[in-house]
């Protein structure tokens, strides 16, 4: 397939939500022979106003290099942040209106965890886990808000462009939501790549100048294209793993506060509600 060097719209838009398999769903679409995606996971260009202002021949130029029989789509979790959504659902519906839209969602107060757990990672978040979570407005309980989250995309498109779905179908015999997920986007029939990536818990800390090199998009292009020797020199030069890193991680494993974790799960429940499916959320803990 040879690529068309014509500018484009990408026919299916990964809306989220954060720390729910987004990541390794993009990767695994990018093993399709039928998929194409851009080098730049997540544009951000409807959430976020510096990218907006590039201007829609400059997203369109991410999927410039897409041949022209080939899907292409793009993974940006904030299109999901409910402080952010009605703003991106809007501009989405409005520039590419015939676009699939697929959210994976994972257990609320599961999704809240990791990603407190990915922010102490990024050495973006010091403060132990219940006073981060207790903060008002704070970005792991807003972002758990499930319905929240949805409602702008179901106010702008029609039900059918919306595919919601379990992260944890993802990997259910014989291809669970994955299956669900190529039909949806319209791409061939495929067996899961497998193995999940991404997982916090399991890293180490950002440095300062690591942390600028995640920021700068450099170092995405470093983890693919240098050599496994150097990859590794670079991690024991810009990665730490220090016993005060490890306990700020453990706290996020402290019990969640019912007046917090109660209206998480009602959102959920609500958006199960109005959806009409059964996505395995309970209104109560």
């Amino acid at each position: 397939m040879a690529p068309s060097g014509n500018p484009r719209f990408p026919d299916f838009v990964i809306i989220g939500t954060m720390k729910s398999g987004t990541t390794t769903l993009f990767r695994w679409l990018e093993e399709l022979d039928d998929v194409s995606l851009p080098s730049v996971k997540e544009p951000v260009f409807f959430s976020n106003e510096k990218t907006w202002d590039n201007g829609i021949g400059w997203y369109r130029s991410l999927f410039a290099m897409t041949a022209p029989e080939a899907l292409t789509g793009e993974a940006s979790v904030e299109y999901t942040d409910p402080a952010l959504a009605g703003t991106a659902a809007a501009r989405i519906a409005a520039t590419i209106p015939d676009a699939r839209l697929v959210c994976l969602l994972r257990d609320p107060i599961a999704r809240l965890r990791s990603h407190y757990r990915h922010e102490v990672q990024r050495s973006r978040e010091r403060r132990p886990f219940l006073t981060a979570i207790q903060e008002p407005d704070n970005p792991y309980v807003r972002r758990s808000m499930y319905h929240s989250a949805l409602a702008p995309y179901l106010d702008h498109f029609d039900r059918g462009q919306l595919l919601v779905v379990r992260m944890e179908r993802m990997t259910e015999p014989p291809h669970g939501a994955w299956g669900e997920i190529l039909t949806h986007v319209g791409a061939a029939s495929a067996p899961p790549p497998g193995g999940a990536v991404n997982v916090t818990a399991a890293k180490q800390q950002f440095t300062r100048p690591m942390l600028a090199l995640w920021k700068s998009g450099m170092l995405d292009r470093f983890s693919r294209l240098a050599p496994a020797g150097v990859r590794r020199l670079g991690k024991r030069i810009l990665l730490r793993d220090d016993g005060a890193y490890r306990q700020l991680l453990a706290t996020a494993d402290q019990a969640v506060p019912g007046a917090i974790e109660e209206p998480i799960r009602r959102n959920a429940f609500e958006l199960q509600t109005v959806l009409g499916i059964d996505l395995g959320f309970s209104s109560v803990s």
